[in-house]
């Protein structure tokens, strides 16, 4: 059966995730990432664009195409990590498959698109001139800043079952298992920037010494 996957995500998240791994290649799951990234870019961008000292095509280009490069870098990362992570917890997954799957996670934010390309034309707009549209949008948009905050962690939320779910059926185990899997990681991280920070103060007080 044919499926939509950004209508089937919110109400049958596991078989769309079986019908990506199934029916679609990894040129899908790299246009669901260049999406994601395009989606998150304008609110990434808007805090950069009322600095005059920076050209706006220079705000443009690294809210883009560097969130973009971010993006790539963490997909390759991140899936290299869950498949030896989900390895060592008795999966059996393949790094190819999990790349399929680990794009699918970013798909709700997708859907703020709108809103966001909205914003950052609106606030592009009223840099160079006073429209009246534009300073409506943009000061309604910042006013309910904290609500859209609050969406964005609702559907990161939503994001990491999606995640946690689609590395539970590439390793063959549960999603509780891939949730496992991405809370290992995490932890290794803030083990990682502890041990970084404690490195970093130890030098910065024998220096001062």
């Amino acid at each position: 059966m044919k499926m939509n996957p950004f209508l089937s995500i919110w109400g049958r998240p596991t078989e769309t995730i079986r019908y990506v791994l199934n029916h679609k290649t990894l040129s899908y799951s790299f246009l669901l990432l260049a999406l994601a990234s395009l989606a998150m870019a304008p609110i990434s961008a808007a805090q950069f664009l009322f600095i005059e000292e920076i050209p706006v095509a220079a705000v443009v280009f690294f809210a883009v195409f560097g969130l973009f490069a971010a993006s790539l870098a963490g997909w390759l990362l991140y899936t290299a990590l869950y498949t030896w992570v989900g390895k060592w917890l008795g999966g059996t997954g393949t790094f190819t498959r999990m790349l399929s799957v680990v794009p699918l996670g970013s798909l709700p934010l997708i859907w703020i698109m709108p809103f966001s390309l909205l914003l950052g034309l609106s606030l592009t707009v009223l840099r160079f001139t006073e429209s009246g549209f534009a300073a409506s949008y943009a000061v309604a948009a910042l006013f309910l800043g904290p609500l859209l905050m609050l969406i964005i962690m609702g559907l990161s939320v939503y994001g990491t079952v999606i995640l946690s779910k689609g590395i539970g059926i590439v390793h063959g185990f549960s999603a509780w298992k891939g949730f496992g899997t991405i809370a290992i990681i995490l932890g290794i991280f803030i083990a990682l920037y502890i041990v970084f920070m404690i490195v970093v103060f130890s030098l910065i007080f024998s220096l001062s010494m």
